[in-house]
């Protein structure tokens, strides 16, 4: 039963491998059709709608480099930046009520609490494992 388990998990790792390139192909393909959106951008410097659609374009290639470190690295840090790239996408490029960015400023605060939870749990292990090497 043990071999067939970790069979199981070493082919999840390797279909995330794959996965991983598919997000890295489509981040490198995104970011190649941002060169001629910049020149037309560089053309028609006054518009802002032009302006917003490139900054979309630029946060979702952000949030797939996110999301791409994340599947090869997975922890809480980087699920929770790819979360805060996503709260600040959707406040930055679409036209929100006062309602939905009070929603999305707590979700932020509430992602970066728990960050900053993590943080101590993390500090607190640490120092726990350390004055137990010193006591040895």
């Amino acid at each position: 039963m043990k071999k067939l388990t970790d069979g199981m998990y070493r082919t999840g790792q390797i279909l995330e491998i794959i996965m991983g390139f598919f997000v890295l192909a489509a981040v490198v393909i995104g970011a190649v059709k941002l060169v001629p959106e910049f020149l037309l951008l560089w053309q028609e410097q006054m518009n802002t709608e032009l302006f917003l659609e490139f900054l979309e374009m630029i946060l979702n290639l952000v949030i797939g480099i996110e999301f791409l470190k994340m599947l090869l690295r997975p922890n809480t840090d980087m699920i929770l930046e790819v979360l805060v790239f996503v709260i600040a996408r959707h406040m930055v490029v679409r036209t929100t009520t006062s309602w939905e960015d009070f929603l999305s400023v707590t979700s932020v605060l509430a992602l970066l609490l728990v960050q900053k939870y993590l943080d101590k749990q993390k500090g607190d292990t640490q120092e726990a494992k350390n004055i137990e090497s010193k006591t040895k």
